[in-house]
């Protein structure tokens, strides 16, 4: 049975309390640079040049395959650079991207084809290609196409709308569902008229209570649901929160799809909703600013491609070295600066008062890890087994269920960095995983060519023994049609010497 607590995780208040959760819209920037890679999958192509003038919601990069999501200019202005730029990553890698210096204007491309106000009239198939062409993407922080996510659950029973916030100190799906309750309720009716499910959850947390009685205000649908769950790290976490739910537990390796469940982020629903709805392309999305160098936690509705900078220069910023983090205190990455700028994923930018790093110890056994891991796990075991690189070991205690939450790491009183140990140990199985396959594709290849060679060589032999046995054939048949030959010779001339015999007498 479903049950609204799970076991493990952490309750963590917010580390950036606001008195007000309010989503602010700031002005367009100046110019935006528009990352190619803002989904999983291949990176778009960029199809536009530089010096081109492009248009609010003009499709400039896209790419030909299932998982397509397109990517749009966010702003009106001039297409002035396409190259690589650092990508919001900790591997400081860069990556392609296009940049668009704004003309002020803000002037739209013609969205208007496809489904509108009447997409009940649409078929399901119209109304995934409209949310594919729109560039929407789960916005929860996976990326993954929200049209291919769909698609893969079309039929199911259950819709969960994730509207828990995924870590303490997020609040802009707070702030979204405060500001468009009403986007969110439609959009929600959207999906199950195009899924057919037979209800929604909304799931949402306890002390998101303005939100809460907004949804309330404007939910009327029998089929839609509002239920509220306690505030608990990791609580949002896909496959616990149909444990909590609905009571139905996700096999491991398996998906919300396989057991009939479709699964998406509110702020996905909403842009969802102005894709169907509105004929409005992913362009922007709300960002939560906050951290120990920021006075206030703000939330900001902001164009994508707009720089860190740009979005830093609305809040009340104290002066020294800080530590910037992308989506999250606890799963988040550490960034070098702020030269990043915003996409469809960037649910949040914390920025905290640099301090001195924490020297890790030895382990000392006390078994704090295995107690808050909420997808029970035992990730002591697992850290011996990651440690000393025993990655089958470490599979046969289930390493790739480990979500890289981070409640071991942050319980842990040795500092011992636990999810970092789980990360390379994930990489190195990957790696080790790859090379096993490329082994046995050699080994495929080695033996087919074997095989091959083989049959040749048994074909070669066949084909000499089948030549033999009628070269044999036909020097018999020669043979044969030879004494035949010579014994009718011998017929006539003994006919010949009676006849002579004959005449002499």
């Amino acid at each position: 049975m479903p049950n609204s607590n799970f076991k493990g995780g952490l309750k963590i208040e917010n580390p950036y309390p606001s008195n007000e959760i309010d989503l602010i819209r700031i002005p367009l920037p100046d110019k935006v640079v528009l990352p190619m890679q803002q989904r999983i999958g291949n990176q778009a192509i960029p199809c536009v040049s530089i010096g081109e003038h492009v248009l609010t919601g003009q499709i400039i990069a896209t790419i030909d395959d299932d998982r397509c999501a397109p990517v749009h200019a966010s702003i009106s202005g001039t297409v002035t650079a396409i190259g690589n730029h650092v990508y919001a990553h900790q591997s400081g890698l860069k990556g392609l991207c296009v940049t668009i210096e704004s003309d002020g204007k803000d002037e739209w491309v013609d969205t208007s084809i496809g489904c509108t106000e009447n997409y009940k009239a649409c078929l399901p198939l119209t109304i995934y290609d409209k949310i594919r062409i729109s560039g929407i993407v789960g916005m929860g922080g996976a990326g993954f196409p929200t049209h291919t996510k769909m698609r893969l659950a079309a039929g199911c029973k259950n819709i969960i709308i994730n509207a828990t916030e995924c870590e303490p100190g997020i609040t802009c799906d707070a702030a979204l569902m405060q500001a468009y309750p009403t986007k969110v309720i439609r959009g929600v009716e959207v999906l199950l008229h195009i899924i057919g499910a037979e209800k929604a959850i909304i799931a949402i947390e306890d002390d998101k209570q303005d939100s809460i009685n907004e949804l309330n205000k404007y939910c009327n649908n029998e089929r839609i649901e509002i239920k509220v769950i306690p505030t608990k790290y990791t609580s949002g976490a896909e496959k616990i929160l149909i444990k909590t739910l609905l009571g139905i537990q996700v096999p491991s390796g398996k998906f919300a799809s396989d057991v009939g469940i479709l699964c998406l982020n509110v702020a996905t629903v909403v842009a969802m909703f102005d894709a169907v709805v509105e004929n409005r392309p992913l362009i922007s999305r709300a960002v939560t600013l906050a951290g120990s160098a920021i006075k206030e936690p703000k939330n900001f509705q902001v164009r994508l491609g707009a720089t860190y900078d740009y979005l830093l220069s609305f809040v009340d910023l104290e002066e020294g070295s800080h530590k910037v983090t992308m989506a999250g205190l606890m799963m988040g990455i550490n960034l070098k600066g702020t030269d990043y700028s915003v996409s469809k994923n960037t649910n949040c930018i914390f920025i905290d008062k640099a301090q001195e790093s924490v020297v890790a110890q030895e382990c000392i056994r006390c078994g704090m890890c295995n107690t808050v891991c909420p997808v029970e796990l035992l990730p002591q075991q697992l850290y011996w087994f990651s440690k000393s690189e025993n990655i089958e070991k470490a599979m046969d205690y289930n390493l790739l269920d480990c979500i890289e939450c981070g409640c071991c790491s942050y319980v842990c009183p040795s500092n011992i960095p636990l999810v970092d140990y789980y990360q390379f140990s994930k990489a190195l199985y990957k790696k080790q995983t790859q090379e096993k396959a490329q082994i046995e594709k050699a080994r495929e290849r080695f033996e087919f060519r074997e095989m091959r060679l083989e049959r040749n060589k048994s074909e070669r032999a066949a084909l000499m023994e089948a030549k033999k046995i009628a070269l044999k054939e036909k020097m018999a048949k020669d043979r044969s049609q030879k004494e035949k030959i010579d014994a009718a010779l011998e017929r006539v001339n003994a006919a010949k010497i009676d006849n002579m015999e004959e005449d002499a007498s």
